[in-house]
């Protein structure tokens, strides 16, 4: 298992989950704020958040680049989003030129390929998933992921709390969310000059910090007011290092249908599917908990300085 998480969260995470370039674009104006009330209340926060989120009915961009930790060149990638759970992502390592990672998700399975990892393609359903036992090592919904990438939704199932004024002066949200393996939490940290979602911690029942997302670079999309972060880092429990997201030119809500086949679980010769869930998936990797994210290899992106646990 400790082989392939890092990779398996990393592209589940891209799920949702896609990469961001930190390139300068002329055309992107810098992004305006989401709130300018100096003392919100957590309804016109949350309210001002789900808006933008709800207003990307689907991305696409073929520029996209991600930096895995260990790996000394970025995985080209081409990228797709769909709402609520379709997202394709097809990798190509630059100096190599071939594919090197097909990720998708659509409304019943996600899978993962990876050419590397000879002989096998893994794949789960999405209801299944909650009670797999390889949750205990990846012990975060894969909608999650989605999140992660700053298509940020408070669910209306979830409790939520706040806002809570941080020592920096931001302002902090508490989501608590009830799932089949016990109540996780979520600490959404928004800038409290603009209102955009800048950090991102995701707690498990025992309060061990097993994901954080940090989003930077900012940017608008004129043709339909979308507001989204060109540049994400992303750590997760049991994988070691920090994976950089560029989302390079995205373009949002594109008019011309995308293919049923962009969202198909795909086939490659000499890989077979395997399911993550069966007995057969865990005799061959074993499940290992894997340590706490050490705060002390968290990410930062110089635009805002916020705490790292709950206060």
């Amino acid at each position: 298992m400790k082989k392939i998480l890092p990779i398996l969260i990393l592209l589940i995470l891209c799920s949702g989950c896609q990469l961001f370039r930190q390139v300068f674009l002329p055309k992107d104006p810098k992004a305006p704020p989401l709130i300018t009330t100096q003392h919100p209340t957590l309804e016109q926060i949350t309210s001002a958040i789900n808006r933008n989120s709800m207003a990307i009915r689907n991305m696409t961009t073929d520029n996209a680049s991600i930096l895995v930790p260990g790996v000394l060149w970025p995985v080209q990638s081409r990228l797709t989003f769909e709402r609520p759970k379709r997202l394709r992502i097809q990798g190509s390592a630059t100096t190599l030129g071939g594919q090197e990672i097909d990720f998708g998700s659509n409304d019943t399975i996600f899978w993962l390929w990876v050419r590397r990892i000879p002989g096998e393609m893994w794949y789960c359903r999405h209801d299944q998933f909650p009670i797999c036992p390889v949750r205990s090592s990846v012990p975060i919904e894969p909608d999650w992921f989605i999140e992660a990438l700053g298509i940020v939704e408070f669910k209306a199932e979830d409790q939520h709390e706040g806002p809570i004024l941080t020592d920096d002066g931001h302002w902090a949200i508490l989501s608590r969310r009830q799932t089949p393996s016990g109540q996780f939490v979520k600490r959404t940290v928004i800038n409290a000059q603009n209102g955009w979602v800048i950090r991102q911690e995701m707690y498990s029942p025992q309060n061990e910090l097993v994901a954080l997302a940090i989003s930077g670079d900012h940017r608008y999309d004129k043709g339909t007011g979308v507001l989204y972060a060109r540049h994400v880092e992303v750590q997760c429990r049991g994988a070691e290092g920090k994976m950089t997201i560029d989302l390079g030119t995205p373009s949002f809500n594109v008019a011309t249908p995308f293919s049923s086949k962009m969202f198909t679980m795909p086939t490659f010769d000499g890989y077979r599917p395997i399911d993550l869930c069966a007995p057969e998936f865990l005799k061959i990797q074993g499940v290992v908990m894997p340590n706490p994210l050490s705060v002390t290899d968290t990410p930062s992106i110089p635009e805002a300085n916020v705490p790292t646990f709950i206060q």
